[in-house]
């Protein structure tokens, strides 16, 4: 067999630093502590992208515990409150989360996948030695302070709208019916009935229960959803928030297909046209993609035919990882991600599912 070639190009990030730490540098003096946060939807098998990413955050973790000094905490947001069925009613699409819809097996979607995502962690956990902690995020959007950095959000519709969803001007902040759990998904009969800077109240429709109310303030029970955008600008918000309270830094760890236009349009600007001059943290990990270069992705959003022409189930479908690498193959996969995080070069870079599966099976590979 031929050795592969691989090269390393300096690209982006790797013209300013020698070290993935240095990245958080700028924002290290005093704290007292480092938090990563990953997250991950509960609606499928783990593959072999979430894998890289879970690893990738503990090496990190691990690297900057030792390069810091200070202690590192993993924490990952499983969402559940995500798609798990849609249906069309009169026209409109409606759709309830993973934790409300059944499986064959008569459990929840959620209760399916979670042991899977679990069982990465916890041997994660034990080879590095971090601890982490599973925030569902039915949990999270208890706190006070994610709630108080929606409702700023909310505070600011008609200047961020655009900015958020440059297709519709929609900021969907969604509320499930209590009485069956179907979400509008668009919004479409969801009005906001008061706005103050300490609450929000919002009716909605549900078809087959009618008008509800729900409410946002800091003693609040309601559940609620969020668009994408929504999301993932308020969990800024709130991390920028709850760093000052506990003099913590928080970064989010996410993977490569989130960077570029991403975070200027659904971060800083919105950021900026909110007069807030911090940004935030993010380190985003290695992006596996498929042989044209798209990104690996749930067979779910793309197809259940999708990626059989590699003959490598174990690579998409973490149950079947250990039956067709084994226990050598996390190992290989584990020391290959370790290397990358000493080394920004082989870090701030995508690979290929050809190059993870030649790894996985000890193929000669010639690093350039």
């Amino acid at each position: 067999m031929n050795t592969k070639n691989v090269y390393y190009p300096l690209a982006g990030m790797n013209y300013v630093i020698d070290d993935l730490a240095q990245i958080i540098e700028n924002k290290m003096d005093g704290k007292d502590e480092i938090h990563l946060w990953l997250s991950a939807q509960v609606n499928c098998y783990p593959h072999i992208g979430t894998m890289t990413n879970f690893i990738s955050a503990f090496a990190l973790a691990k690297h900057l515990k030792d390069y810091y000094k200070k202690p590192v905490k993993i924490i990952v947001e499983l969402l559940e409150s995500v798609t798990g069925e849609e249906v069309e009613i009169d026209g409109h699409k409606y759709y309830k989360n993973l934790d409300s819809v059944k499986t064959d097996d008569g459990i929840s979607i959620k209760e399916k996948y979670l042991p899977y995502f679990e069982d990465i962690l916890e041997r994660l956990k034990k080879k590095d030695n971090i601890e982490y902690e599973i925030l569902f995020f039915y949990e999270y959007q208890k706190n006070p302070l994610v709630k108080k950095s929606l409702i700023k959000v909310i505070n600011n519709y008609d200047l961020l709208k655009y900015t958020l969803d440059p297709k519709n001007g929609e900021i969907r902040l969604r509320f499930p019916c209590p009485n069956c759990g179907l979400t509008e998904k668009h919004i479409i009969n969801t009005k906001i009935i008061k706005n103050t800077s300490e609450e929000l109240i919002v009716e909605s429709k549900c078809p087959k229960h009618g008008t509800y109310l729900s409410k946002i303030s800091d003693i609040s029970i309601d559940k609620f959803d969020m668009n994408v955008p929504l999301r993932y600008l308020v969990k800024i918000l709130y991390l920028m928030s709850t760093d000052k309270v506990n003099n913590t830094l928080s970064v989010i760890v996410d993977g490569g297909d989130w960077s570029g236009m991403w975070p200027l349009r659904v971060y800083m600007e919105p950021l900026l046209k909110m007069n807030i001059s911090t940004v935030p943290s993010i380190i985003y990990t290695p992006t596996i993609l498929d042989w044209s270069g798209s990104k690996l992705s749930k067979r779910m959003y793309v197809g259940n035919s999708a990626y059989r022409e590699y003959l490598k189930e174990g690579l998409i479908n973490y149950s079947e990882f250990y039956n067709q690498y084994g226990e050598i193959g996390f190992e290989r996969l584990y020391n290959e991600i370790n290397q990358w995080v000493l080394s920004p070069k082989k870090f701030i870079r995508d690979y290929t599912i050809e190059y993870i599966d030649a790894v996985l099976n000890d193929e000669k590979i010639n690093f350039i």
